[in-house]
């Protein structure tokens, strides 16, 4: 008996210490992982349609006939949301985490789910829908960009999470090429009309934003699977450093 529990004891002193060194990883380590890759395609589908809707927010807006004024009050007030997603994903996600256990990657499917609907909201395009959006949008997006740092040092670790980091924000360019010009742009020049090729009405971003809606979706089911991936180690690695401080 005593036998069995000395040896079941060893088995959770090697797999907690496994699953430490799998929050010390390098480039390379964290690269064959998969943890590494549906954290890229996660922010792929948030960081990249919402930087996407940031560079057409004027565009869009002189679409649906706002004003020069209220296009410019748009892009300040996308800054002010952004301000304050990051703030408050970081705040609220420290909270969830000492108090309740909650492992982060959650949170990223939730800005996901929130992004995905300020998506929808743009696509509808009723009147000062922009306004809504952007708030949904902006807010969820700056909450990305303050989680995935984060996320990333808890993962992989801090010894190499510069280098880790900025590789996983590759995604927010390549994301946000993908949707400006091989969705938005593309399906802007098909539907546009006249010389310049311009088009005005919600039927110019109406499937740009629902592709991006639907792409957004399909985030947070790969935001989710990171969480149920990362609970154990959570509890076993995260969780055992927070008690030091």
């Amino acid at each position: 008996m005593n036998f069995l529990v000395k040896k079941v004891k060893q088995k959770a002193a090697s797999d907690d210490e496994r699953l430490s060194d799998e929050a010390n990883m390098n480039l390379l380590q964290a690269l064959c992982s998969v943890n590494f890759w549906l954290l890229f395609i996660a922010m792929f589908c948030g960081l990249g349609s919402g930087l996407a809707m940031i560079n057409n927010i004027s565009q869009i807006g002189e679409s649906l006939d706002y004003t020069a004024a209220e296009r410019n009050s748009l892009v300040s007030l996308f800054s002010i949301w952004n301000f304050l997603g990051r703030f408050g994903a970081g705040f609220v996600s420290d909270i969830f985490l000492h108090r309740v256990g909650c492992a982060r990657p959650l949170f990223v499917a939730i800005t996901l789910a929130i992004m995905a609907v300020g998506h929808i909201v743009v696509a509808a395009g009723f009147s000062k829908n922009l306004y809504l959006g952007s708030v949904l949008v902006g807010v969820a997006y700056g909450s990305q960009w303050s989680l995935m740092p984060t996320i990333t040092s808890e993962i992989f670790g801090v010894g190499h999470v510069g280098t880790i980091f900025n590789t996983i924000a590759i995604a927010s360019p390549v994301g946000s090429y993908t949707f400006s010009v091989r969705v938005i742009g593309f399906i802007y020049d098909k539907v546009g009309s006249g010389e310049d090729n311009t088009c005005f009405g919600s039927r110019c971003f109406m499937l740009s934003f629902m592709i991006m809606a639907s792409v957004a979706f399909f985030g947070v089911f790969v935001a989710l699977l990171l969480f149920f991936r990362t609970r154990r180690f959570y509890k076993a690695v995260v969780f055992r450093r927070l008690r030091h401080f």
